[in-house]
């Protein structure tokens, strides 16, 4: 009999435990290896799935319904010209009440924007490392990617077309006048002008045609305006009722005799022109009076009349005449018709003060203009910047030899004066919103140009640091206050004996603004002319683009337009009735080149 103790029984079981033990771990050890060769083919089998579509595009990338898998960029180019190449089929039809014009979608390069879609397309799981392209393009090849078609055009070209067939419709106004004819007044009618306003068509048909949805042909109404002419028919007529009344013959009854101021005589002083306060009037300028009222003193015998008097409009301007004479041009300006006066003639040398010349600038004549056209938008304050300064100089007298400088008629420019951020030449490039009265150069340059036109000394000026194709070329002025204190402003002297009146006027049609300056005073008969430009050291500008994603997908903005850099010489000469000359002056400028910049949203 055999016994079995409880030390036995412990050795049994520890040999059965440890017979088990190289089993489970060969088991392990190969399942390990198993999913290690597994993991290691499936990687390899991905990274070669990677390596077969490097150039094309992945398996299950569509653009729209279009789908692209598998393609290199010529046949997936094609397939999407072929899908999309309708976007490029259209029409812009602009219509006015004389009749339309048509722009077609290949004229502002409408169509589908393949190279952008081909690049989003084949970058589909590219980014990143091996392994996140090797995760990309599973997930790609088993939930799909679909992209978004993408239209393309020419937004410059769209509003060019747009604006070009919009000048072809604008007309001149044409003033209204009166002539002399064989001692008779003639009226010529004056003729309504026509501006077509571009503003409202381009931005809506540069909002339509970028989207992808735009239909074969969009229609928009251009806005055709009435512009009435300065001087209209019904002022005209007016000017020729006072001309008549004032040219009649004027006579002189003494006790010595009688003697006549012949009307054709008045008629030879009379002339028709504006008027300071917006009108039209005949002007009867009777500088020679003084040597027909001594003769008729002489025949009279009588002492001689050195008289001398100015009317404008029927209106008594300047009198250093008699009593009579003054009572009968006072009542012919009021309609009445007096042609005879018993005068003592007297005569007092003629003189004619500042406070005189004063009271009388809305009388005197218009001698010289100068309008300049600028588009409202942001970079002028939407035209505030250039309205305000016109307005405060509006009325402004620069009295004989003084001198007029704009920043001591303008003051100091403030939000509280209305003024608004604008445009600034800052470092070489526009900035839209770059400083407060920015755009305000638009009103110096045209007060610079009226100025220099009606044949005063002038000062201080400045060309823009490029040039602007709004102002004439090497005849523009900026003005500017920096924060540093400097400076600079435009001046010019009265270098005559009268008062200078300078009337300042701003106005909007459509979307178009102008300002215009009017320089009135007593005429002096000096003749302004000009050179031919000259033009040296052209630095032609190249144009640039720049995609950014702070624009919507497909949409562009001009921030910069490209202007040539050049060196410009213009002289003016001024002379005085007799052909003397007065003032010879030189204006050169030296404008810079710039390139052009245009935003693309991508």
């Amino acid at each position: 009999m055999t016994t079995t103790t409880p030390d036995s029984v412990g050795v049994d079981v520890g040999v059965a435990e440890t017979g088990h033990r190289p089993g489970r771990l060969r088991f392990a050890v190969a399942f390990l290896v198993g999913l290690l060769l597994a993991t290691v083919v499936g990687v390899g089998a991905m990274y070669a799935y990677d390596q077969q579509y490097v150039g094309r595009v992945l398996p299950g990338v569509r653009i729209g319904t279009v789908d692209l898998s598998g393609l290199d960029a010529a046949a997936a180019g094609e397939r999407l010209r072929e899908a999309y190449g309708s976007l490029g089929e259209g029409k812009i039809v602009l219509t006015t009440p004389s009749g339309q014009s048509t722009i077609s979608y290949a004229d502002i390069g409408r169509g589908p924007d393949v190279d952008a879609m081909l690049a989003e397309a084949l970058g589909v799981g590219r980014d990143g490392n091996a392994v996140e392209r090797i995760i990309a393009d599973a997930r790609t090849a088993f939930r799909g990617v679909t992209l978004e078609p993408r239209v393309t055009y020419d937004p410059d070209a769209l509003a060019q077309h747009i604006v070009t067939y919009a000048d072809s419709l604008a007309r001149e106004p044409v003033d209204a006048s009166v002539e002399t004819i064989k001692s008779r007044y003639v009226v010529h009618a004056g003729v309504a002008g026509l501006l077509a306003d571009a503003a409202v068509p381009v931005a809506a048909a540069l909002d339509d045609v970028a989207r992808l949805d735009a239909p074969a042909s969009l229609t928009y109404a251009l806005p055709v305006h009435s512009v009435d002419p300065d001087v209209t028919t019904a002022e005209a007529s007016a000017a020729k009722a006072t001309a008549e009344r004032m040219t009649a013959k004027i006579t002189l009854a003494a006790k010595t005799g009688t003697q006549a101021i012949a009307s054709s005589k008045l008629q030879s002083w009379l002339s028709f022109g504006p008027t300071a306060d917006g009108g039209y009037a005949a002007t009867l300028d009777t500088t020679k009076l003084p040597d027909v009222l001594k003769t008729i003193a002489k025949r009279l015998n009588q002492a001689p009349v050195n008289a001398s008097f100015r009317t404008s409009g029927g209106s008594i301007t300047g009198v250093t005449a008699t009593k009579q004479v003054q009572d009968l041009l006072a009542s012919r300006a009021a309609g009445g018709n007096p042609n005879k006066i018993e005068p003592k003639v007297t005569v007092t040398q003629p003189a004619l003060t500042t406070d005189e010349a004063a009271a009388a600038r809305p009388k005197m004549r218009l001698i010289s203009k100068w309008t300049t056209y600028f588009p409202i938008s942001e970079r002028n304050g939407f035209g505030a910047n250039i309205w305000i300064p016109a307005r405060l100089i509006n009325g402004y007298v620069v009295a004989p030899r003084a001198t007029f400088d704009f920043w001591d008629a303008v003051g100091p420019v403030s939000r509280a004066k209305g003024y608004k951020a604008g445009g600034a030449i800052i470092d070489g490039h526009t900035e839209p919103q770059g400083a407060l009265a920015g755009g305000i150069c638009s009103c110096s340059t045209t007060l610079f140009n009226a100025a220099l036109r009606a044949g005063y000394q002038m000062g201080a000026r400045r060309n823009h640091y490029y040039y602007i194709d709004r102002y004439p070329l090497g005849l523009d002025a900026t003005v500017f206050i920096s924060a540093s204190g400097s400076k600079q402003t435009v001046s010019f002297t009265n270098d005559t004996d009268y008062p200078v009146l300078i009337r300042g006027i701003g106005y909007r049609v459509g979307g178009s603004g102008y300002v215009r300056f009017e320089i009135y005073t007593v005429p002096n008969g000096r003749k302004v002319s000009f050179s031919r430009p000259i033009v040296r050291n052209v630095r032609y500008a190249s144009d640039t683009v720049q995609y950014t994603s702070s624009l919507p997908r497909g949409s562009s903005k001009r921030i910069e337009y490209p202007v040539d850099g050049k060196q410009v010489t213009v002289t003016r000469t001024v002379r005085d009735r007799g052909g003397k000359v007065i003032h010879t002056d030189t204006y050169f400028s030296n404008y810079a080149r710039i390139t052009g910049l245009t935003l693309i949203g991508r």
